[in-house]
């Protein structure tokens, strides 16, 4: 099944979340990106043709910065209206999240459980920096 990924956030998070993904995984060019507010142009439309363009038989996920933030608000305002059940929002993305969604489940049919799978393994760590006990490592 085919997967579309869109990613929609404040100022120029998702074009720095495009080339991460090109770095880490050469996957960039498989996400649009949506970024909001750098200009005066009302993006909403760009969301309404990106959700419209989704086939019955394909899948899609979209991604925003911040759970009830104003881009994350249209999103799901458009998501309902179209009344589209193949597609996935996630907020409060993170690179970690793309990363393991767009590259670690290309052959695998999205399920609520296998992204939430995904969400619970993409969580922010706080990294120790205290020198680790001989019966301890770094990782």
């Amino acid at each position: 099944m085919k997967k579309r990924y869109l990613v929609a956030t404040h100022g120029e998070l998702a074009k720095g979340f495009q080339s991460s993904l090109n770095i880490l995984a050469d996957k960039g060019n498989s996400i649009e990106i949506i970024n909001a507010y750098v200009t005066d142009e009302d993006y909403t439309s760009q969301i309404v043709e990106f959700i419209q363009s989704v086939e019955q038989d394909e899948q899609a996920i979209i991604f925003t910065d911040l759970f009830g933030g104003s881009v994350n608000q249209r999103v799901l305002a458009e998501v309902l209206t179209q009344k589209k059940e193949n597609i996935f929002i996630i907020s409060n993305a993170n690179l970690a999240i793309l990363l393991t969604l767009i590259v670690g489940s290309e052959e695998e049919k999205l399920t609520d459980a296998l992204i939430s799978d995904a969400i619970e393994e993409s969580q922010v760590r706080l990294v120790q920096t205290s020198m680790p006990t001989e019966d301890e490592t770094f990782f």
